[in-house]
């Protein structure tokens, strides 16, 4: 229908280079659809990175002892067993990994990549 639209398939004086330009718009319009689904996924992991650097945040809010409000009062157990299975110094470590995948992934770091970095680090505890 957008084709026909813009000119497609018809016939007539004139209809070769409609088709044409009609071709060219429905490109751009598919390579800008494209572009904005890859902004949308990569904006969403984004925001999810974001949650989970205020978890651990929390985490090390708790271990420390500071007297400020969580971030995930939702999941303050969640937050306290946390922070009774690792030092600080961990919490520390799983935060800079979420971090560096959120920079990696600015730099257009294949998101598996990424993600599979950070999650290495998050599971171990241990920079890499």
């Amino acid at each position: 229908a957008l084709r026909e639209a813009l000119g497609g398939g018809g016939t007539g004086k004139g209809a070769v280079a409609a088709g044409r330009g009609a071709a060219a718009a429905l490109k751009e319009l598919e390579k800008q659809q494209k572009l904005r689904s890859t902004r949308a996924q990569r904006d969403a992991l984004d925001r999810a990175l974001v949650d989970l650097a205020g978890l651990y945040r929390d985490v090390l809010t708790v271990q420390t002892g500071a007297r400020v409000g969580l971030f995930h009062v939702d999941r303050e157990a969640d937050v306290r067993r946390l922070a009774r299975s690792m030092a600080p110094e961990g919490t520390l470590v799983r935060i800079e990994a979420i971090l560096h995948a959120r920079a990696a992934l600015e730099l257009n770091v294949k998101q598996l990549v990424a993600m599979e970095a950070m999650t290495v680090v998050l599971r171990s505890g241990r920079p890499t």
